[in-house]
């Protein structure tokens, strides 16, 4: 695979200065001990990723696609974050008391009386508002995350991303499944995409 790579992208790439040393100067190294790069992630998402799914074309340029693969990375990384912080902001407005609750939404934007004690009221009141926002921002990307990850069938790539979820690194993944980290990185590209497509399929991306 990093062969075929190295040969359709790297030969291409002004990084690489290929025909004088054959080094890349963004990782630094040979191009034959580099084992993943953005350019060979953009390469094969144009020939196979993201442009073809269930027999329609999805994106015609490539700059979405990638964004949507790395959005999809980030959100699975931040995954075992996500739920640490749900767990904090419902702590948080259970603490503010019964008596709360109605003041978020339209509530929220009602006038306020004068005076510093109005004033508090109402900056702590938008301070729960906000938090109440972003703990349904959270509440719902984590949702969509856990019924996505239902239709990952192939084991080693629920383990994967299991680990990914997790928030283990990747050196340790490959070790833990058994693979060279050239095959890690294919089954970690693999399931990504199907997860882009699993949790943004009927949204955006299509």
């Amino acid at each position: 695979m990093n062969d075929k790579l190295i040969e359709k992208v790297c030969e291409k790439c002004p990084a690489t200065q290929w025909g004088k040393k054959s080094i890349c100067s963004v990782h630094n190294l040979h191009v034959g001990k580099i084992e993943t790069c953005p350019e060979w992630d953009k390469y094969i998402v144009s020939q196979q990723g993201l442009k073809d799914h269930d027999g329609q074309i999805a994106f015609v340029d490539l700059e979405p696609a990638m964004e949507w693969l790395q959005r999809t990375e980030e959100e699975l990384r931040d995954y075992h974050f996500m739920l640490r912080e749900i767990d904090r902001l419902q702590g948080y407005l259970e603490d503010a008391g019964e008596g709360t609750v109605g003041a978020y939404g339209i509530d929220a934007s009602q006038p306020k009386g004068k005076g510093k004690n109005g004033d508090k009221t109402h900056a702590e009141v938008v301070r729960r508002e906000r938090k109440w926002k972003r703990l349904s921002k959270l509440q719902e990307t984590v949702k969509r995350i856990d019924q996505a990850v239902e239709g990952i069938t192939d084991e080693k790539e629920k383990t994967v991303l299991d680990a990914i979820m997790d928030g283990e690194k990747n050196n340790f993944i490959a070790r833990q499944i058994g693979v060279s980290r050239q095959r890690y990185y294919e089954i970690k590209r693999s399931v990504i995409i199907k997860m882009v497509w699993l949790m943004y399929g009927n949204d955006e991306v299509a």
